[in-house]
Parts: structure tokens; sequence; C-alpha cells
């Protein structure tokens, strides 16, 4: 459940960024039909329910979308890469401060343990709020069984304080007693237009969506500001329809005079339930824009659309890679936090793990052996050495004064051991490999090139095979 955990957490993270890029914008937007600003959050909406895009060369995300590795449990020294430095240094250093006491060569992290209760914490999260929805339409539902039928679709109760749209399959309108006519007339209207909007869908979808990041309070404004904007969207819309018949003094009465009504919980769509002050203001000052004026900002939202919701083309993986392993690059084998994040990053074959690596420092020659466990599925004695060689010869490059290299591989019935010593490296590359980790450049050419390899080069090795 952690790997799940680890998924939303990167997926609440971009869907920050996103936010805050639509907040900045909905504010250079104010003036604007709020039908725009609406539709902004489509976009946060899009990036914390899908894991997933297209690409794109115009793409205004991060470039690097795995903020939270998911070998984050496994590793040593375990980074959180949002992009921000600022926030980044903070929480990676107090995560070494507060859970790396134990043994680096151990091959066990508190992390894993505090990973594993957090994902607990959240599914639990998730089912509160939830079931909290749930029950909230269930009662509201019950108190709706009396309701009196006006005409279409439309329903009288005076069970209700204020009007909304109820159903998905077949969305009904409810509306309180004691309105009137005009106030109906208003009512009616703002309610049809949310009906013709799918708004009585999009709410439930929002909801769910922010119920599944409930631990993220960016996500929960966000929710409020989307519900904010589709009042206020839904209002402009309405006004629209009564054409040059100036209604707005009397449509914010009517929204005022509902205003005053008690609300039930969680009721969705509801035409008088919130913001009154805001919406007022903003059907008072409501202007029909021109369609140039339109025009410009659709083209702005669509911009920002594309932008926000394409994920940035994918760069060279071996640039990526090398970037990723030169950070940990150390001239002292004695260096545990480096070679043991080195040791992570590799790639092992298929059913086998790391378990845990021994450092040999206290006097030359230096060493390091890296154990491994194997599942029952996997076949040892039909292994292929390959991904072994290319191992060593990543490890001689960055660890300096590494002079041997042993893997320790255990299944269920035998170990299986294997040696490389630098001599063996320089040679099988020509030269000293310490020169091909230099720089990002040189480093990815040689990543490429060892992985050119193939499992007919192992009658060259000087390995140990037990």
């Amino acid at each position: 459940m952690s790997g799940l955990f680890i998924t939303v957490l990167n997926m609440s993270l971009t869907a920050s960024f996103v936010a805050i890029i639509v907040l900045i914008v909905r504010c250079l937007l104010r003036p604007a039909p709020k039908i725009f600003s609406y539709a902004l959050w489509g976009i946060v909406l899009f990036r914390l329910l899908c894991p997933f895009s297209f690409e794109s060369a115009v793409s205004l995300l991060p470039e690097k979308r795995e903020y939270i590795p998911y070998d984050i449990v496994a590793s040593v020294n375990p980074t959180v890469n949002s992009g921000l430095g600022a926030i980044d240094n903070p929480v990676t250093q107090g995560m070494g401060a507060s859970l790396l006491s134990a043994d680096p060569t151990a091959g066990v992290n508190p992390l894993g343990i505090v990973l594993e209760i957090s994902a607990i914490i959240w599914l639990l999260g998730i089912i509160v709020f939830l079931g909290y929805g749930v029950f909230s339409y269930f009662r509201l539902k019950n108190r709706l069984e009396e309701a009196i039928l006006l005409r279409d679709n439309i329903y009288e109760t005076d069970r209700i304080q204020t009007p909304f749209v109820l159903g998905i399959i077949k969305p009904k309108i409810f509306i309180p007693t004691g309105l009137t006519q005009e106030e109906l007339e208003f009512i009616i209207k703002h309610e049809q237009v949310h009906i013709k909007r799918k708004d009585y869908l999009i709410k439930p979808i929002a909801y769910s969506a922010v119920v599944l990041h409930w631990f993220n309070p960016l996500m929960w404004l966000c929710y409020s500001l989307m519900n904010k904007d589709m009042e206020m969207s839904c209002d402009e819309s309405v006004l629209k329809q009564f054409g040059e018949e100036d209604v707005r003094v009397n449509y914010s009465k009517s929204l005022f005079s509902l205003s005053k009504r008690q609300s039930g919980l969680l009721i969705p769509l509801a035409f008088g339930e919130s913001n009154v002050k805001s919406r007022i203001k903003n059907i008072l000052g409501f202007r029909k824009p021109t369609f140039w004026y339109s025009f410009a900002v659709f083209v702005i939202v669509a911009a920002v659309a594309v932008g926000l919701t394409a994920n940035p083309l994918k760069t060279d993986e071996s640039l990526v890679k090398a970037k990723e392993f030169l950070q940990y690059k150390t001239e002292y084998v004695g260096n545990a936090p480096k070679v043991g994040n080195i040791v992570y990053l590799l790639d092992y074959p298929e059913n086998v793990h790391y378990d845990h690596l021994q450092l040999f420092t206290d006097s030359p020659p230096y060493g390091v052996t890296v154990y491994l466990k194997a599942d029952k599925e996997y076949n040892a004695e039909a292994m292929q050495e390959t991904l072994f060689i290319k191992n060593a010869l990543i490890m001689f490059s960055l660890i300096g004064n590494v002079e041997y290299i042993n893997f320790d591989l255990t299944d269920d019935e035998k170990n299986y051991f294997l040696q490389y010593t630098r001599e063996w490296a320089d040679i099988y590359m020509g030269q000293d490999v310490r020169n091909f980790a230099k720089g990002k450049e040189e480093f990815a050419d040689f990543l490429k090139r060892i992985d050119t390899f193939t499992s007919e080069e192992n009658s060259f090795l000087s390995a140990v095979f037990f």
C-alpha cells in the first residue's frame, strides 16, 4: 500500500504546483467572466485523478515529476526532489536527522515504518470523509421523501431551507416553500443552468478527488474556490438569459433573502448557500463582455490548460540517470550514505532484491560486498552476469578508493559469489574508469556504452563464480 500512497503523494505535489499557477491566473482574470475561472479548476481535477498524460514541449510542469522516489524506503539517504530547493532541503535534512539513526549498512530504514503508518492513516481518512459524504447524502434524501412535485423535475418541500439539485441519473430541483414568484423564477433558472452544465456530476467527482488527497490543505482551498466560481458563473449565465433587461438588483435581493435561511450539510449546488457577499458584488458589477475580450481570455485559458495538462518531453534517460548517480560520487568507500545510495540506484535481475551491504575500510585494499536475496521464482543457476558487470563498473567509476566489489547472492538453497577488481575494470574499459565520472555528459555516454554489453562478453571476466 505504501507504493500506492507514494503515487498519490507525487500526484498531489504535481496538482499543488498546477493549483498555484491556476490561483495566479485566476487573480489575473478576475474581471473576466467566471466561467473561465471555473474551467481552470478542471486542470487541477485532472492532475488529482490522472497519474499520466500526453507529452508536449510547451508543458509548464517541472521535468521531474517523481518527487518522492518509490525506493525511498530502501534508500540509505532518502531525498525529496520537487524542484524547489527551499522545500526539498529542509524536508530531506529533517528525514536524515530524525529517521536515519539506524546503521546504513543494515538494510533497515525506519522511514519504511513511517510510510506504512502514514498510508494506513491516509486510507482511514478516505473512509471517514467518504463515509461522512454518503451519510449526509442519505440523510438529506430521507428528508425529501415527502416533497411535492410542482412540474417537470421541480419539487417543493418545507423540510429544506435552500434550493439545490440532487441526483445523478435523473437530477431533480428541490426548492423550499414560501418563495415569491420572482424568487422562484431566479432559483429555477439558476438550478437549470447547473443541470445543463452537468455540475451535479462535477461536484461529487471533485469532492471524491479532494478526499483522495485529504491530507493536502491546498486542495481543500481549491475545492472551496471551485464551488465559488461555479456559483458565480451560474449567476452570470442566468443574468445573460434576461438579455437587455437589468435584473441584477432583484436577483441580488433574492440571493440575499435565501442566504438568511439555515442550510443543511453537504447540500450540493445550493443557490444561496455560501459566498453571498462576493456573489452579490459580482452580480451587481456584471457587464456582458465583448466577443473579442471573451476570445482573448479563452485563448489564455486554453494555453494555460495545455501547458498544465501536458507532461514535459522526456529527456535523455542516460543524462537523467547520470545526474542521479553523480550526486553520490565519493572518493572514499567509507562514505556509507553515498555508497549505499549508489547501490540502491543500480539495476538488478528480476526477482533479485538488495538486502544489505558491508564496507571494508580498516586497511587496504578497500572493498564493498553487496548482499542480495533471490525470490523462489529466480533461477540463480541460469542467471546472466551482464547486470553485475555493469553495476561493478558503475561503482568503480563513482567510488574513488574501492579496490574490489563483491556481489553475494543467496537463494533458498545456495550462495553465489561474484567478485570484480579495479584492475579488471580498468583493463575492461581501456582506461581508469574514474575518468568517466568527471562530468554528466561523460558519465551519460559511459552508461550508454555499458548498456550495449552482452552476456557473451562474460568470457573476458576475471570474476569468481562459485
